[in-house]
């Protein structure tokens, strides 16, 4: 006997036979009337097999158009076998009927492939075998030449028509990959479902009421429930009828529990072709979502603000024309395009409404998530009406809560699944759009949590976060936020929106919680000093540049302005602030003698009324300096106790000077008298204050009486001091002028008439004006027609600015006159003199030559006489016009003696 089994064919045409046979244990002996099959073998069995019992389709979403192709790429399943047992000495017929009538016990190693790509193994329900329940001759039909449909009814032994008590456990016998696609083969009845059929029913197998076979296909009624999928199956002759699965899972990125079910059962669909209207029997696909938990609560963690997310609805189709490539894990989409789902998230009492596609991720899903997301993530950022968001959810201070116009979601993991996570979001910020409208700040800013926000976040549950949030006990950084671009803060153009005074001007980088937009480099860095001049690079102070005014060495070190937008009850206030801010000396800039350091305080708010103090404070004051130029030994020294910008809603700019005083040094220390005189004026007067567009400009004009100054005594002098801040780039800039150039004052000089002014500006730490100029001169002539006089005095005092910041003094004096008598006795003087200014005391002195010609008839001659020193100016009144000291100088006495004897 041959090792290979032989193998026969069974056919009976009359009710459609057709078996292939082969046995094991067995020999064919010759009987009466045909051969029998003598079971011999110690287990022997007749194993039969079937031709395909099921049929591949396509699937449709709806109607069809086609020119009658719509199953040209169907496909048929594998052979089926059934193996029988039969006991040992049992004689079988080699006929049809024998063999039919001799298969009755099935035993557990048949195996039926159907539906397409899944092998069935049945097995009993309970410990009661199985049989096979079949007709052995053809059966009666309705007429004499109809007979029914031969078929095997498989079944426990205890089951029955209506319940065969079978269980299969599934296994892969072909995939989709086994496909070559056509030109219409669409995805077919568990695409993608089989391996994950036959991973749940290798633990759980299916339980079957149905499994009959037949040469035209089989009928199967199988289903099974699982903890995270479900499979039902309906099969009638080979073709499939109902098919339904299921799979629980999660929505990404937010976690809602929801079950994907695909449900296809066969209709007459209608076909339109080639102008002909019919119908098919197809099989309809209807995809669908059903959302099993459409609320997920306590979700807040500090890069989620929101506590709670919505999904707007119970049930949604997912595209009816192709079932997901991995029903485990895809992106549902309608229509050819990603499905939205509409969605509500809550964060306190704020309600933010939106759609936006999601990913479903089985619970079953064994494969990587990363090209799936991927492709979501181009779906991920969602525009929103501009609604304000506490996005810190850590006690609600001004910095965490932000006018939001998107927002771009993410899950990370949690465990073994994942929870939602906001990626970035889209800000505008309203306290700069208030406080700069032209600095584009309407635009949307992309902003992202700061790193150390996410450190180990991932292995403390969402609900751990919301607790550790609300009771403080988790740390939010200073800076929990970063804006992706940085956002530039300019006022130098608008320097009436931040106190007049000060132009902050930076790039910020971060949003802090109590201080707003910052440039996050200044907080605590390792050198703050070359952070500040870095961060604040052409902002300024009084015109001054603001890093190298603000004082490093105080202790707490400064902080970066405030500009927030804060909420009281119903209304709302944009606050510029920034208060206390120590400031060190720089060039002109100098602290106040006597008093503490100079100090920066800015409070610009737009509603002061919400502020809870029973007076607004002064919107910018500069307090305790002084403006000293040159700033090495300084010419003119204005010492401020106070500039004050004041600006309130319905209210004129005000800019009030307090404790303006004037000195004067150096060189220019003569003119203290001067000093004196203003100083007593300004005491008694107040301001005048211009306001308009573009600047604020306080000042003094005023009237000072007669001034002496050693032999200088001035006249008719109008003082002008003020203080101009600009609102545009050009910095703050104080004058101060005695007289002009085009408008001198008066000035006489031992009785000599003449003018002068004085002026000086500083602009931004560059003394850009200093000018003191006095001159005096008469000429006077007599004729008494016997007598000829004339007697002039010329002179002038300029002080003058060198290129190295240095002050020098240029001065010259010219006195002199001559007489003419008769014409025979004619007499010149002429005093030329260098001027010397000395301190202490301060004294301008000169020491003149005197030159004395006489010119008589008969003789004539010139003397020089030295005139000694005397003082033009210094002292408290005017001193003695020349005195010469002749008995120190034997040279000197003589030329007197000379000119003493020629008159004599």
């Amino acid at each position: 006997m041959s090792d290979v089994p032989p193998k026969y064919l069974i056919v009976r045409s009359r009710d459609l036979v057709v078996l292939g046979v082969r046995w094991e244990g067995c020999e064919v002996r010759a009987g009466a009337t045909a051969p029998t099959l003598v079971a011999t073998g110690s287990l022997p069995t007749v194993t039969v097999t079937f031709p395909p019992q099921a049929l591949l389709e396509q699937t449709t979403g709806g109607d069809l158009n086609t020119a009658g192709l719509v199953h040209s790429d169907s496909r048929l399943t594998g052979v089926s076998e059934l193996v029988f047992r039969v006991e040992r000495g049992t004689v079988i017929e080699l006929t049809s009927a024998g063999i039919l009538d001799a298969l009755v016990h099935l035993e557990p190693s048949s195996v039926v492939e159907m539906p397409w790509g899944l092998r069935l193994r049945p097995e009993p329900l309970a410990d009661a075998g199985m049989v096979s329940e079949h007709a052995v001759q053809p059966l009666p039909g309705a007429g004499p030449d109809v007979v029914g449909l031969w078929q095997a009814r498989l079944r426990a032994a205890d089951g029955s028509r209506a319940d065969a008590r079978l269980v299969v456990r599934p296994q892969v016998v072909s995939a989709e990959s086994d496909i070559t696609p056509g030109l219409l083969f669409q995805k077919p009845p568990l695409a993608g479902w089989r391996t994950t059929i036959a991973t749940a029913g290798a633990a759980s197998p299916v339980r079957v009421t149905r499994l009959e076979l037949s040469a035209l296909g089989g009928s199967l009624s199988a289903a099974a429930t699982w903890p995270d999928r479900s499979w039902s199956h309906e099969i009638a002759l080979g073709r499939d009828q109902k098919v339904q699965v299921s799979a629980q899972g999660r929505l990404w990125p937010f976690g809602h529990r929801v079950v994907y079910q695909e449900y296809i059962r066969r209709a007459f669909l209608p076909v339109q072709a080639s102008g002909r209207v019919g119908s098919v029997a197809g099989l309809l696909a209807r995809r669908v979502l059903v959302i099993v938990q459409p609320l997920c609560t306590e979700l807040r963690t500090p890069t989620f603000p929101f506590d709670e997310v919505e999904i707007l609805g119970r049930e949604f189709l997912t595209n009816t024309s192709a079932a997901p490539a991995n029903p485990l894990l895809f992106m549902p989409s309608s229509g050819g395009t990603p499905l939205r789902f509409p969605v509500r998230c809550r964060s306190e009492d704020v309600d933010v409404r939106f759609a936006i596609p999601m990913v479903f991720v089985a619970d079953a899903n064994t494969q990587p998530l990363n090209d799936v997301v991927a492709a979501w993530r181009a779906h991920a950022t969602v525009d929103i009406p501009g609604i304000e968001l506490d996005m810190v959810g850590a006690g609600g201070l001004p910095g965490d809560v932000h006018q939001v116009h998107s927002l771009t979601f993410d899950a990370v993991p949690e465990g073994p699944g994942f929870r939602p996570d906001l990626k970035k979001f889209g800000v505008v910020l309203p306290a700069l759009r208030s406080l700069l409208p032209d600095g584009g700040h309407d635009a949307v800013r992309s902003v992202t949590y700061a790193p150390e926000l996410r450190h180990g976040e991932q292995s403390v549950p969402a609900a751990t976060h919301a607790a550790e949030l609300r009771t403080g006990e988790r740390s939010v950084p200073a800076v929990p936020l970063r804006i992706d671009d940085g956002v530039p803060v300019n006022f130098t153009s608008n320097t009436d929106r931040s106190g007049g005074l000060v132009a902050p001007m930076f790039c910020a980088d971060g949003i802090a919680r109590e201080l707003g937009p910052v440039a996050t480099e200044v907080l605590n860095p390792p050198d703050l000093g070359a952070a500040l001049e870095n961060a604040f690079r052409g902002a300024t102070l009084f015109g001054f540049p603001l890093a190298s005014l603000i004082d490093i060495t105080a202790v707490p070190q400064p902080t970066p302005p405030m500009i927030i937008q804060r909420r009281v009850g119903a209304s709302t206030s944009v606050e510029l602030r920034w208060e206390n801010v120590k400031l060190a000396p720089h060039g002109p800039f100098q602290p106040k003698p006597g008093t503490s350091s100079p100090q920066l305080n800015l409070c610009v708010v737009s509603d002061p009324e919400l502020l809870d103090t029973p007076e607004p404070p002064p919107t910018c004051s500069l307090s305790n300096f002084q403006l000293a130029l040159p700033p090495t030994q300084p010419l003119i020294t204005l010492a401020f106790d106070e500039v004050a910008f004041i600006q309130r809603p319905g209210e004129p700019m005000r800019l009030e000077p307090k404790g303006l005083s004037i000195e004067f040094g150096g060189k220019l220390k003569l003119l203290q008298e001067l000093q004196k005189k203003v100083m007593q004026l300004l005491s008694g007067n107040g301001p005048t204050i211009r306001a308009s567009a573009t600047e604020i400009v306080v000042g003094y004009q005023l009237r000072i009486p007669d001034a002496p100054a050693g032999m200088f005594v001035m006249r008719n002098i109008a003082v002008r001091t003020e203080v101009c801040v600009p609102f545009a780039k050009d910095p703050v800039s104080v004058v101060v002028g005695f007289a002009s150039r085009e408008q001198p004052f008066s000035l006489t000089v031992s009785g000599f008439g003449g003018g002068g002014y004085a002026a000086v500006e500083i602009a931004g730490g560059i003394p850009s004006k200093l000018e003191l100029s006095l001159e005096f001169g008469a000429a006077v002539a007599v004729d008494f027609v016997i007598a000829k006089a004339e007697v002039h005095a010329l002179g002038g005092v300029r002080f003058v600015r060198d290129a190295d910041g240095t002050m020098d003094l240029e001065a010259f004096i010219r006195i002199g006159g001559s007489v003419q008598l008769l014409g025979l006795v004619t007499v010149s003087i002429e005093l030329r003199v260098a001027l010397t200014f000395t301190d202490p005391p301060p004294r301008l002195t000169g020491r003149a030559s005197l030159v004395i010609e006489l010119d008589l008839t008969l003789y004539s001659d010139r003397v020089t006489v030295d005139s000694g020193e005397f003082v033009l100016v210094g002292g408290s009144a005017p001193s003695a016009a020349i005195a010469a000291d002749i008995t120190d100088d034997a040279a000197r006495q003589e030329a007197w003696d000379r000119y003493w004897r020629a008159f004599a």
